[in-house]
């Protein structure tokens, strides 16, 4: 099980995912990260969890 911690300021959801830490660290390599992240997303849009609006999140770290 691969616990994937998403956090946008005050806001903060624990996805749980399938699959081995170690086994998809090896097989993906540098994009663990980003894959977990966009895996992570799309299971709480599964199970019907909002996130907060990313675009404006995002604008405001640019700032």
């Amino acid at each position: 099980m691969i616990i994937v911690n998403l956090v946008f300021r005050d806001y903060q959801i624990k996805s749980f995912l399938e699959g081995d830490y170690k086994t998809e660290k090896k097989r993906l390599g540098n994009n663990f990260e980003k894959v977990m992240y966009d895996r992570a997303i799309a299971q709480t849009e599964q199970d019907r969890w909002t996130s907060p609006p990313l675009r404006s999140f995002c604008e405001e770290i640019s700032e």
